[in-house]
């Protein structure tokens, strides 16, 4: 199938940009662009839905993800909304302070995804 071929190449074209702390940053191939939560929750989740090819890359993000949530269940490290910028350097001065629901959301996601390949791990 075309989309899952598509899905593939683009999961093997990220894990090669994945950060040693097991997250990706704002702009992936920039890293001189901040790390970023719910990107790299977002792509963990879809690398979580391939079972074991991607696991280590995944042990890495789950390590990487779970160091960005408090105590309370708080995602930081998610940036602000974006609009279409004109230049990298607009995007890496996007704020990362405040609880964004969209941080929330993909963790939430993510999460998921591991207690599913906890409970099947094959």
């Amino acid at each position: 199938m075309i989309i899952e071929g598509s899905l593939r190449d683009q999961l093997s074209a990220l894990v090669r940009l994945q950060h040693e702390s097991g997250l990706w940053h704002t702009i992936t191939t920039d890293p001189q662009s901040p790390l970023e939560t719910s990107g790299s929750a977002g792509i963990a989740a879809a690398l979580l839905t391939k079972g074991r090819i991607y696991n280590k890359y995944t042990q890495k993000s789950i390590d990487g993800i779970l160091s960005k949530i408090t105590e309370d269940g708080t995602v930081t490290g998610v940036s602000a909304g974006t609009a279409v910028m004109k230049d990298a350097a607009g995007y890496r001065g996007v704020p990362d302070k405040r609880i964004q629901g969209w941080g929330q959301g993909l963790a939430l996601t993510f999460l998921a995804e591991v207690l599913k390949i906890k409970d099947n791990p094959y």
